[in-house]
Protein backbone atom coordinates (compact mmCIF):
# COMPACT_ATOMS: atom_id res chain seq x y z
CA UNK A 1 0.00 0.00 0.00
CA UNK A 2 2.89 2.19 1.03
CA UNK A 3 4.30 2.20 -2.52
CA UNK A 4 1.29 3.00 -4.38
CA UNK A 5 1.08 5.94 -2.44
CA UNK A 6 4.43 7.12 -3.54
CA UNK A 7 3.22 6.21 -6.87
CA UNK A 8 0.20 8.78 -6.29
CA UNK A 9 2.25 11.20 -4.99
CA UNK A 10 4.37 11.28 -8.00
CA UNK A 11 1.56 11.22 -10.76
CA UNK A 12 -0.17 14.46 -8.50
CA UNK A 13 3.26 16.03 -8.34
CA UNK A 14 4.04 15.56 -12.17
CA UNK A 15 0.75 16.66 -13.17
CA UNK A 16 1.52 19.53 -11.06
CA UNK A 17 4.53 20.58 -12.47
CA UNK A 18 2.67 20.22 -15.95
CA UNK A 19 0.15 22.84 -14.85
CA UNK A 20 2.72 24.98 -13.37
CA UNK A 21 4.88 24.71 -16.61
CA UNK A 22 1.79 26.14 -18.50
CA UNK A 23 0.55 28.65 -16.71
CA UNK A 24 3.78 30.38 -15.46
CA UNK A 25 4.55 33.55 -17.44
CA UNK A 26 7.88 34.70 -18.64
CA UNK A 27 10.07 36.47 -15.88
CA UNK A 28 13.44 38.27 -15.41
CA UNK A 29 16.59 35.46 -15.25
CA UNK A 30 16.87 36.83 -11.87
CA UNK A 31 13.64 36.04 -10.66
CA UNK A 32 13.45 32.30 -11.72
CA UNK A 33 16.80 31.35 -9.77
CA UNK A 34 15.71 32.06 -6.20
CA UNK A 35 18.37 29.22 -5.30
CA UNK A 36 21.28 31.60 -6.69
CA UNK A 37 22.27 32.04 -3.02
CA UNK A 38 21.34 28.47 -1.24
CA UNK A 39 23.73 26.65 -3.98
CA UNK A 40 26.79 25.66 -1.84
CA UNK A 41 27.85 23.85 1.37
CA UNK A 42 26.87 24.45 4.63
CA UNK A 43 27.40 23.48 7.89
CA UNK A 44 25.81 24.24 11.49
CA UNK A 45 24.40 22.92 14.83
CA UNK A 46 20.42 22.37 15.38
CA UNK A 47 17.74 21.61 18.13
CA UNK A 48 15.79 17.88 16.96
CA UNK A 49 12.76 17.79 19.22
CA UNK A 50 11.10 14.55 18.69
CA UNK A 51 7.77 13.05 20.89
CA UNK A 52 7.64 12.25 24.24
CA UNK A 53 9.03 15.86 25.14
CA UNK A 54 13.09 14.55 23.80
CA UNK A 55 15.35 17.09 22.56
CA UNK A 56 18.54 16.36 20.96
CA UNK A 57 21.96 18.65 19.85
CA UNK A 58 22.24 17.78 16.07
CA UNK A 59 25.32 19.05 14.10
CA UNK A 60 24.44 19.32 10.52
CA UNK A 61 25.79 19.81 6.68
CA UNK A 62 23.95 20.70 3.77
CA UNK A 63 24.86 20.08 0.32
CA UNK A 64 22.74 22.40 -2.35
CA UNK A 65 23.30 22.05 -6.11
CA UNK A 66 21.44 23.13 -8.85
CA UNK A 67 21.22 26.34 -11.24
CA UNK A 68 18.57 28.53 -12.85
CA UNK A 69 14.86 26.77 -11.30
CA UNK A 70 16.12 23.48 -10.10
CA UNK A 71 17.23 22.70 -6.93
CA UNK A 72 18.76 19.37 -5.30
CA UNK A 73 18.89 19.37 -1.16
CA UNK A 74 20.66 17.05 0.93
CA UNK A 75 20.94 17.87 4.61
CA UNK A 76 22.54 15.24 7.22
CA UNK A 77 21.64 15.77 10.88
CA UNK A 78 23.59 13.76 13.83
CA UNK A 79 23.17 13.45 17.69
CA UNK A 80 24.43 11.55 20.52
CA UNK A 81 21.44 8.74 19.23
CA UNK A 82 19.86 10.24 16.32
CA UNK A 83 20.34 11.06 12.98
CA UNK A 84 18.34 13.12 9.86
CA UNK A 85 18.98 12.11 6.33
CA UNK A 86 16.87 14.11 4.40
CA UNK A 87 16.88 14.83 0.45
CA UNK A 88 14.44 16.66 -1.73
CA UNK A 89 14.31 18.14 -5.52
CA UNK A 90 13.05 21.25 -6.19
CA UNK A 91 11.69 23.27 -9.27
CA UNK A 92 10.18 26.78 -9.21
CA UNK A 93 8.41 28.64 -11.99
CA UNK A 94 7.65 32.18 -11.01
CA UNK A 95 8.15 31.92 -7.02
CA UNK A 96 6.05 28.42 -6.96
CA UNK A 97 7.77 25.38 -5.89
CA UNK A 98 7.35 21.78 -6.62
CA UNK A 99 9.22 18.74 -5.63
CA UNK A 100 9.87 15.51 -4.26
CA UNK A 101 11.27 14.57 -0.53
CA UNK A 102 12.59 11.63 1.72
CA UNK A 103 14.36 11.24 4.92
CA UNK A 104 15.67 7.83 4.79
CA UNK A 105 16.42 7.10 8.66
CA UNK A 106 12.59 7.16 9.43
CA UNK A 107 11.77 5.89 5.80
CA UNK A 108 9.38 8.31 4.69
CA UNK A 109 8.69 10.23 1.38
CA UNK A 110 6.26 12.54 -0.38
CA UNK A 111 5.83 15.76 -2.35
CA UNK A 112 6.63 19.34 -1.46
CA UNK A 113 4.55 22.88 -2.74
CA UNK A 114 5.19 25.64 -1.68
CA UNK A 115 6.71 29.16 -2.78
CA UNK A 116 10.37 30.75 -3.27
CA UNK A 117 12.26 34.09 -3.93
CA UNK A 118 15.97 35.38 -3.32
CA UNK A 119 16.18 34.52 0.37
CA UNK A 120 13.49 32.15 1.38
CA UNK A 121 11.86 28.79 0.96
CA UNK A 122 8.35 28.11 2.52
CA UNK A 123 6.72 24.67 1.49
CA UNK A 124 4.25 22.19 2.71
CA UNK A 125 5.33 18.95 3.05
CA UNK A 126 2.52 16.41 1.56
CA UNK A 127 2.57 12.15 2.10
CA UNK A 128 2.39 9.69 4.91
CA UNK A 129 4.23 12.28 7.15
CA UNK A 130 3.14 16.09 6.86
CA UNK A 131 4.88 19.37 7.75
CA UNK A 132 6.18 22.29 6.63
CA UNK A 133 9.91 23.65 6.23
CA UNK A 134 10.97 26.70 6.08
CA UNK A 135 14.71 28.34 4.48
CA UNK A 136 15.62 31.93 5.23
CA UNK A 137 19.41 32.25 3.88
CA UNK A 138 21.36 34.76 2.98
CA UNK A 139 25.10 34.38 0.65
CA UNK A 140 26.69 33.20 4.43
CA UNK A 141 23.68 32.19 6.79
CA UNK A 142 20.86 30.19 6.52
CA UNK A 143 17.95 29.43 9.26
CA UNK A 144 16.37 25.97 8.31
CA UNK A 145 13.07 25.02 10.22
CA UNK A 146 11.17 21.67 10.01
CA UNK A 147 7.95 20.57 11.58
CA UNK A 148 6.39 16.86 10.81
CA UNK A 149 3.96 15.12 11.83
CA UNK A 150 3.21 11.38 11.22
CA UNK A 151 6.81 10.67 12.70
CA UNK A 152 8.45 10.37 16.14
CA UNK A 153 10.35 13.45 14.84
CA UNK A 154 8.60 16.95 15.25
CA UNK A 155 10.81 19.80 14.64
CA UNK A 156 14.42 20.48 13.45
CA UNK A 157 15.78 23.73 13.73
CA UNK A 158 18.80 24.65 12.45
CA UNK A 159 21.39 27.47 11.85
CA UNK A 160 24.11 27.04 9.20
CA UNK A 161 26.83 28.91 7.83
CA UNK A 162 28.37 28.23 4.62
CA UNK A 163 31.45 26.02 3.91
Amino acid sequence: MRHSRIQTFIIELVLAGVLCIATGTPARAEENNPFALLVGKWRGSGLMELSRNRKQRMTCDALYSGGAAQLVLSIKCKGDIDQVDMGAKLSSNNGRLLGFWEEKIFKVAGSIAGTANKSKLNFKIIGPVTGTMEVAYSKTKQQVIITARGISLEKLTMSMTRR
